[in-house]
């Protein structure tokens, strides 16, 4: 029996990874408190004191959304394994196998943040383009890979494009577009790259 005055015990990374699934869902404006509260089973004063105020909550899942999706995209890029157009295509698939297969259209969080709260606040906003360099750097090594005598600029506007297309497909799959059109752009750019 837990005594009086004495802290509930709770695991930080499991309260975060609930607040993270509340604000990549319903975004910063969508989640209130009192759905983190209710998600977590905390007190307010509990929340604050291991978290921070909303917005540093905000912050601090989008941390984690980074260190669990964002270096997970990045392991896939990097794999190997694999040859290298094949670990793009696994990149640009994500989007697309998430609403096929689990019905996920919750988007990718980094794109939704850098939609919604990037240019709003400058912690976001350094958040969102650290996500992004880490994913387009990891597109730079693969297509360097696929051809390593391409000339850099040229590697670095094909990097780019499948950064874009990407941020794009999640966007598109939150939408509600259908899964025949995101195939069509993801194939449109894999012949751009083979062309």
């Amino acid at each position: 029996m837990q005594q009086p005055g004495r802290p509930r015990e709770f695991d930080p990374d499991e309260v975060l990874s609930k607040i993270m699934q509340l604000f990549w869902e319903n975004g910063y404006e969508g989640t209130g408190l009192s759905d983190i509260i209710a998600a977590t089973g905390m007190g307010k004063a509990s929340l604050y004191s291991a978290f921070g105020n909303k917005q540093e909550m905000y912050l601090k899942a989008l941390a984690r959304y980074e260190a669990l999706m964002v270096d997970s995209a990045v392991a896939i890029l990097r794999a190997g394994d694999r040859p290298p157009l094949e670990r793009i295509n696994a990149f640009l698939s994500a989007p697309i196998t998430a609403v096929r297969d689990n019905a996920d259209r919750r988007g990718c969080f980094l794109c939704n943040a850098a939609a919604d709260r990037a240019s709003l606040d400058p912690k976001t906003g350094a958040l969102v383009l650290r996500g992004y360099a880490k994913m387009r750097s990891a597109i730079t090594e693969a297509l360097n890979a696929d051809r390593p005598d391409q000339d850099d600029d040229a590697t670095a506007q094909h990097a780019q494009l499948v950064l874009t297309v990407y941020s794009g497909l999640r966007v598109m799959a939150r939408s509600g577009m259908k899964n025949e059109d995101l195939e069509m752009a993801k194939i449109a750019v894999l012949e751009n790259l083979t062309g």
